[in-house]
């Protein structure tokens, strides 16, 4: 289907969507409150508390309780109601790290040298990389998705949205549970949570734990074992050839809050939370082979022959198709053998040239605490502060390649802590206006170690440790002003100012210096990895200051219709490539900005049994940022392959649409959906970067709705509520030039839960079942042939799943 009949296919299937959200009666956060209808929303997107309808801000809303429905455990998983995101755990490149695209814009690359593009932030902590932001969803009151540029609300890098999540505050309310639920691949799923008053009307705690855990569904087969004869010799005994697993997960987290009144006036919040996450690597198939920059080959065995990877020539000798025998499932799989399993690779996590054997796991271990101090200083003037502190250690291995040649095998670490100081003063002016002034300061230090063995290259060399120091500092300014009874006007200034300095750090295996190359690569008696000689102890420096503003008019046709139009601006910030191979490489990259114009309705109709909610956007966005895998167009031939650089590619135009609904049509019976449409078109691309202007940019559907449903019978033995969730998500692309190995196909997915409540609210049973129609699909993929790894590879989501809970509430 070439791309202008999908656009049209894709907007003829807009039209059907919405006319059957209109018929069937928005999103995230139907729960019935008085009267059947729809409880109140509030937010705090614009620094003050205010009901959703009011807020022009175009804003997912979910309730701790609708995630409970949904069986939704992780924040990746809200993404699936949330039209125009994208939420994702990385690939095996990337490790524990969470991919965030809203409206066309985030990160793909978890380095600590670059930016996300989206804004994450709990009980208004930010968190500043993408590794460490997968979170669980423990205890929470509420999630606030924000789409469009949030750079006077929210700061630098939320320049495609934010995703603000709110835990719940202790107080003397008794809604303490446990807890329980066991289900597919042996998974144990427990959580707890409980106030505690330590002083009556005065100070409260919260404690609340989690522990997950569940064994992969990607199973890691012995070759040797399952093909006797190929030269590989088994490392296993038994029958079942298996080595282990990828994809599961093993986590435990808890959180300890104060809640503190220590007048009237002032109520101070302090908490700490700890989360170690012992989990497996991250799920990874070979999905197609290709040839190599250098030749790769192994001795599988002793005094065997040494064997070739797919399509390399070798003078004197014959190409050998040796690559597609380790496809598992595919029409790319040349074994004859193979067991046609999605769900299978062969990675041994070893190197048996130079003996090099990668730490097969993966963790983070992560703990921090923040103090949250509201001082209302007089009627009309409030005072906050937020000050908190994180830090994390996380190491991952990497085997991408999915075979037993280590094309791509290394294991990564990062060391990170951050502080971060926010104050607001807000302050209202009778019945005209409320306004905020603050400033904001972060740091962070970051260290970043790899043993980067790249056979496909040649290399194999010791990465950093590379010390990375960021600062952010900002002062801000917020204002809502009440023109009429039913006309608001709303604006913001922020001014930022960044700072970022890398050291690149190169060393061999042995932690030996690495000698500068006698010739230009491919020169007899070249010392290993010389290409990267001269990086040792080089620094690069990015600093940069801006203004970010924002308008918006909002006018209330009635008390349930609003209308809006806002102008904003936001910017991610620019940084230095953290990987080059060569030293031509080592070069800067500058911000990406956005402007976008947006327009929406919000509706609450039939006595707030409807929620209709709306927008529509267009965004100016420049410097778009992308990463690379060839860059023969920027530095020729010889230092173009390998590549890994983060470089600013063009400029853009995206434009689009989203719906959000919630009804109730009868009480007890909910319903919730949503709908997006988005064109991204390149303007200008530069054209070393090799992306046609024809391309989309990464992990962006076109198209994607959700349609969920539940329905509370009242028995004698008490409520059984069964709940159906259906969400589909367009062709997408991993990389930036669409490569057909990067494309994500299109799938849907169902997701079904039953529970039952007795009388009294004391005790709960649930049964769900998550992708019931069992699609093979996939949350990321890795697209290496083109920049000449060898290979694709891709990261299949989970299979068909139950799981059985119970809940005990006190």
């Amino acid at each position: 289907m070439t791309h202008k009949k999908r656009k049209e296919y894709a907007m003829r299937a807009s039209v059907l969507a919405i006319g059957a959200a209109l018929a069937v009666g928005q999103s995230a956060l139907a729960q019935s409150g008085e009267n059947g209808g729809l409880d109140t929303i509030v937010v705090t997107a614009q620094f003050k508390e205010q009901n959703v309808q009011d807020a022009p801000i175009a804003i997912t809303a979910v309730s701790g309780e609708l995630l409970r429905a949904r069986g939704q455990n992780t924040v990746e998983e809200i993404s699936a109601q949330a039209p125009n995101v994208t939420l994702t755990r990385a690939g095996s490149f990337a490790g524990p790290a969470l991919i965030g695209f809203i409206r066309g814009v985030g990160q793909t690359d978890f380095n600590p040298a670059l930016e996300p593009g989206v804004g994450l932030y709990v009980d208004d902590v930010y968190y500043s990389t993408l590794t460490g932001s997968i979170l669980d969803l423990l205890d929470l009151d509420r999630v606030e998705v924000l789409r469009g540029p949030q750079g006077t609300l929210a700061g630098k890098n939320s320049i495609g949205g934010a995703v603000k999540m709110f835990s719940v505050r202790p107080s003397d309310e008794p809604d303490g549970y446990i807890e329980a639920g066991v289900g597919s691949y042996d998974a144990v799923n427990l959580r707890a949570a409980s106030n505690f008053t330590l002083v009556e009307d005065r100070l409260f705690a919260r404690v609340s734990g989690v522990f997950r855990s569940r064994d992969g569904h990607v199973t890691t087969l012995d070759y040797g074992c399952t093909h006797p004869g190929s030269g590989f010799d088994s490392q296993v005994s038994g029958a079942d050839c298996i080595t282990g697993h990828e994809g599961g997960i093993k986590y435990g987290a808890a959180r300890l809050a104060f809640r503190w009144l220590p007048a009237d006036n002032v109520e101070i919040n302090l908490a700490g939370d700890w989360t170690d996450d012992e989990s497996e690597p991250v799920a990874n198939t070979l999905l197609a082979t290709g040839p190599t920059v250098a030749p790769s080959l192994i001795f599988p065995s002793a005094g065997g022959p040494p064997l070739f990877w797919e399509n390399v020539a070798i003078p004197g000798q014959d190409v050998l198709q040796t690559g597609c025998m380790f496809i598992a499932y595919g029409a790319n799989s040349c074994d004859p053998l193979s067991p046609n399993d999605p769900y299978v690779n062969y990675e041994d996590y070893k190197d048996p040239v130079s003996g090099y054997v990668a730490d097969r796991r993966q963790y983070v271990e992560s703990k921090g605490a923040s103090l949250n101090i509201d001082w209302n200083m007089a009627e009309n003037l409030n005072v906050k502060s937020i000050t908190a502190y994180r830090e994390y250690d996380s190491a991952f291995a990497s085997a991408q390649d999915g075979s037993p040649f280590p094309l791509a095998l290394l294991f990564q670490r990062t060391l990170h802590d951050q502080f971060s100081q926010e104050v607001r003063v807000n302050g209202r002016f009778g019945d005209f206006a409320d306004i905020t002034f603050g400033g904001f300061y972060f740091r962070a230090n970051t260290d970043f170690d790899a043993r980067v063995n790249l056979d496909y290259v040649g290399f194999d060399f010791i990465h950093g440790p590379d010390p990375v120091d960021t600062r952010n500092m900002a002062v801000f300014a917020n204002a809502i002003f009440t023109l009429t009874d039913r006309l608001e006007l709303a604006g913001g200034l922020r001014y930022s100012d960044d700072k970022k300095v890398y050291t690149y750090r190169r060393h061999n295996p042995d932690g030996s210096v690495i000698d500068p190359c006698l010739g230009p690569p491919g020169t007899p008696g070249n010392p290993p990895n010389c290409l990267i000689s001269s990086l040792d102890g080089v620094t690069s420096t990015f600093k940069d200051d801006r203004i970010d503003y924002r308008v918006a008019l909002s006018y209330h046709w009635t008390d349930d219709v609003m209308t809006y139009v806002q102008y904003s601006t936001g910017y991610k910030g620019g940084g230095v490539n953290p990987r080059p191979f060569y030293n031509v490489q080592a070069v800067s990259f500058d911000p990406e900005e956005l402007k976008t114009i947006e327009v929406g309705a919000k509706t609450q109709l039939f006595d707030n049994r409807l929620r209709l909610n709306g927008a529509l956007f267009y965004n100016d966005y420049t410097g778009v940022t992308a990463t690379f895998g060839d860059c023969s167009a920027q530095f020729g031939p010889i230092f173009g392959v390998p590549c890994l650089l983060n470089s600013n590619a063009g400029d853009a135009k995206v434009k689009g649409a989203e719906l959000e609904l919630d009804f109730v049509p009868v009480e007890g019976f909910q319903i919730d959906g949503s709908f997006s449409v988005l064109d991204f078109e390149y303007k200008t691309v530069n054209p070393a970067t090799g992306i046609p202007l024809s391309a989309i940019t990464q992990y962006t559907p076109e198209l994607s709705w959700s349609i969920g449903a539940q329905y509370a019978y009242e028995a004698g033995f008490g409520v059984i509520t069964p709940r159906l969730d259906i969400s589909y998500q367009d062709d997408m692309f991993t990389d930036p030039t669409n490569t057909p190995g990067s494309k994500i196909d299109a799938y849907t997915l169902l997701n079904g839960r039953i529970t039952w409540e007795d009388p009294d609210h004391d005790w709960a049973l649930a049964f769900e079942v998550r992708n019931l129609t069992d699609k093979l699909y996939y949350g990321a993929k890795g697209e290496g042939i083109t920049g000449g790894s060898g290979f694709d590879n891709g990261a299949p989501g989970l299979p068909r799943t139950w799981l059985v809970s119970v809940r005990r509430n006190f």
